[in-house]
């Protein structure tokens, strides 16, 4: 392929080719390390090292040419100058894929919460229709018989669309996609046009990315001028205006308003056991869902893939076999203590404070009243400081005894980042602090009471912890399985 082709759909990225238009490439990486002869290195800056600085090591390896957005020092390659290699690396991607978006319906979901839990339930309701579906969340990317570990919520272009491209020639149909506020901002997507995208609500979150709330709304916002038909949910604040700014065909759906243009009716909540609701548009039930999954966060999600799937023209009585079939998702309020235990060990993805006021709130509303609650939870480090004692406050204010830890301290102390959370403790709460997330764990479940419910929060599915050292694995289900062999003598 031409490097003038890599810029199809995006020419106006383009600052100056210097006579590389013509050049013939035979593939595009981004990593110096995976440069093969008659390849084009794609010069993106990193957090430690600038793009650039591997032009030399590229042309060792066979590169024929540099994409780079700005002068490199370097005149080791023939350079296209582009305005901003981020921007471009979906379009080229794309290109070098030949295009797989094109080839499939694609739809997408974003919002702070619940986007992994909404695009299992789209793929199981399509795959009860007789598709061929594909999904990429930030638990896993499946198609068919395809299943491998995500890194991030939307893959880099890099890897999105040579996956889209597999599923396209695997004969996918429909693939749903997580797609977060970094992808959006930096442009991930940006050739994908989706068939229909749900937004399920908005709460702080990534705000050492994204500065302030307005501006992480604005990234969100971005996704809805992209899609033929947007789903919005009206109790949030933020989905609420996003709706109203007109920026596709939106549909609104509601627990509360029935003003909006689908509604929840006749809720019945049974307690950890699942939720029953009849989704209602213009007075007339259009479906009933008795989901497994619990809490008012389930109805939400539940309606929004319900509407989107019906929306696309899926029939309401397969909607319903699918929702109510979705038993759940690895890591979000997973029951990891094995049958015949004492006491509940439950898990969860839950960092941010509204995702962690949520599923305490379905434990304490599902619990008997002489039931003890804990939570084990920490804050990430290197990332959003102001939600760290706002989660202290929840945690300490709704459960009964709390075991504040680390979670992926990446490059920060954690004993700073549990001071941070300290601050904003309840008063005359009780708590514990055991900066060692393995031995926090334990803590828990040797001093667990009979009946007790364990919450531990913040991981879910990652199977790793990353602190200063780097990256290692790290299985809560296998602490929580080590913890209670050592205290039941092997009987677990």
């Amino acid at each position: 392929m031409k490097i003038s082709e890599l810029f199809k759909d995006a020419k106006s990225q383009v600052v100056d080719y210097n006579g590389c238009e013509n050049i013939e490439v035979s593939g595009v990486t981004g990593d110096s390390r995976k440069v093969r002869e008659g390849y084009a290195f794609l010069c993106i800056d990193g957090t430690k090292f600038a793009g650039e600085s591997f032009i030399e090591e590229a042309k060792a390896a066979g590169a024929l040419a540099a994409i780079v957005d700005k002068i490199p020092k370097s005149m080791a390659l023939p350079y296209v100058l582009v305005k901003n290699s981020r921007q471009a690396a979906a379009y080229v991607f794309s290109n070098i894929n030949k295009n797989p978006e094109k080839s499939l319906k694609i739809i997408g979901v974003t919002g702070t919460n619940g986007k992994t839990s909404s695009v299992f339930m789209l793929r199981h309701i399509f795959e009860c229709a007789g598709y061929n579906c594909g999904m990429l969340t930030t638990v896993a990317n499946e198609w068919g018989k395809q299943a491998y570990e995500a890194d991030m919520t939307t893959p880099d272009p890099e890897s999105l669309y040579c996956i889209l491209a597999k599923m396209r020639d695997d004969g996918v149909t429909h693939v749903f996609m997580e797609v977060s506020s970094h992808s959006l901002s930096l442009g991930r997507v940006a050739p994908i046009t989706f068939e229909a995208a749900i937004y399920t609500n908005l709460t702080e979150d990534h705000l050492d990315f994204h500065g302030t709330m307005e501006k992480y709304a604005l990234a969100k916002e971005i996704l809805f001028s992209k899609t033929k038909i947007g789903l919005f949910n009206a109790d949030d604040p933020y989905v609420k205006r996003a709706a109203k700014k007109g920026l596709c065909r939106g549909i609104t759906y509601s627990v509360i308003d029935k003003n909006a243009d689908y509604y929840a009716r006749d809720i019945v909540y049974n307690s950890m056991d699942g939720v029953k609701y009849d989704i209602i548009k213009s007075g007339t039930r259009v479906a009933s869902i008795d989901t497994p999954l619990a809490g008012v966060i389930s109805v939400y999600n539940t309606m929004g893939a319900a509407i989107c799937a019906m929306m696309l023209g899926i029939d309401p009585s397969v909607v319903e076999k699918g929702i109510n079939e979705t038993c759940g998702v690895p890591g979000r309020m997973e029951r990891v203590s094995p049958k015949g235990c004492p006491f509940t060990v439950i898990i969860d993805y839950a960092h941010t404070p509204d995702a962690l006021l949520n599923v305490l709130n379905i434990i304490k509303s599902s619990k008997c009243e002489n039931q003890r609650l804990t939570v084990v939870f920490g804050c990430g480090g290197d990332r959003d400081k102001a939600k760290r004692p706002i989660m202290g406050e929840i945690a300490t204010r709704l459960a009964d005894f709390s075991v504040i830890t680390s979670d992926n301290s990446r490059s920060e102390d954690p004993n700073s980042i549990i001071c941070d959370v300290l601050c904003g403790i309840h008063k005359e709460s009780a708590y514990t602090v055991i900066v060692n997330r393995r031995e926090a764990i334990a803590y828990a479940v040797e001093n667990a009471a009979d009946k007790e419910i364990i919450l531990i929060a913040g991981k879910g599915h990652e199977n790793y912890e990353i602190t200063k050292e780097g990256k290692r694995p790290f299985s809560e289900k296998e602490e929580v399985k080590k913890a209670l062999a050592k205290r039941f003598k092997d009987m677990f």
